[in-house]
């Protein structure tokens, strides 16, 4: 029986070296970013948002009409990080629960704004002092000027990855 030898034709990819500490969960800072954000998320769902019928979704997208109202789908997509047919869905959600309520653009007929209802800005008024808290609690373990460099390392990041 004769036996073919395979060759690999396939150039290695050049990844850099990681040290044990890189794959440690404890200096992943992604993965420690993902904590924090998660935990307060679950302290403000379980603090405010069930009691409004928000999930965080809802709140978010509350969060960014309260900042500036009537803004198109694609451009709150972009704000929150959410898929575009996804926030759609959620903008479904929010409109039947009067919440939010989508309007031509009066500029383009082609285009949709979504505006807040009086009854979202009253959500919204209410579970802001929560999230705000529970935003202070955290920071509560940093100086002003490491809360300061934080933002803007982070917006840093976000501008990066909105580029690439």
């Amino acid at each position: 029986m004769a036996t073919t030898q395979r060759t690999k034709t396939k150039k290695p990819v050049s990844t850099p070296q990681l040290s044990d500490e890189d794959w440690s969960l404890q200096q992943n800072i992604a993965f420690r970013m993902a904590c924090v954000i998660f935990r307060m998320d679950q302290e403000l769902r379980d603090s405010v948002l069930r009691k409004l019928d928000l999930t965080y979704a809802h709140f978010r997208v509350l969060q960014v009409l309260f900042e500036k109202d009537g803004q198109q789908i694609g451009d709150i997509a972009r704000s929150i990080v959410m898929r575009q047919p996804a926030l759609s869905r959620v903008i479904d959600q929010m409109e039947v629960r009067k919440l939010v309520q989508r309007k031509q653009d009066k500029d383009d007929s082609r285009y949709m704004r979504v505006y807040l209802t009086k009854t979202g800005k009253q959500h919204y008024e209410q579970a802001w002092p929560a999230a705000h808290q529970i935003m202070t609690r955290a920071l509560e373990v940093v100086s002003n000027e490491e809360r300061s460099q934080l933002c803007d390392v982070l917006i840093r990041m976000d501008n990066h990855m909105q580029e690439t």
